[in-house]
C-alpha cells in the first residue's frame, strides 16, 4: 500500500470510530428513555388503580346512605 491509501484507509478508519461511538451514546439513551418509559407506564397503571379505588369507596358509602335511608323510611323504595 502507498502512503496515500494508507492515509485514505485511516480516515475511514477514524470516521467509522467516530459513528460508533455516536452509536453507543444512541443506544445508551434509548436505553435510558426505555426505563423512563417502563416507569412511566407503571405509574399511570397505579394511579389508575388508585382512581377505580376512589371511585368505589363513594359508591359504596353512597349506598350504604341511601339504604339507612330507606331503612328508616326517609326514601321510597
Amino acid at each position: 500500500m502507498d502512503k496515500n491509501s494508507m492515509e485514505m484507509f485511516q480516515k475511514i478508519l477514524d470516521r467509522l470510530d467516530k459513528i460508533d461511538n455516536r452509536l453507543e451514546i444512541v443506544e445508551l439513551k434509548q436505553d435510558r428513555t426505555a426505563g423512563k418509559l417502563e416507569d412511566l407506564r407503571l405509574d399511570v397503571a397505579i394511579a389508575e388503580r388508585d382512581i377505580r379505588r376512589s371511585i368505589h369507596e363513594p359508591k359504596d358509602q353512597t349506598e350504604t346512605i341511601v339504604e339507612v335511608l330507606r331503612m328508616n323510611e326517609l326514601l321510597p323504595r
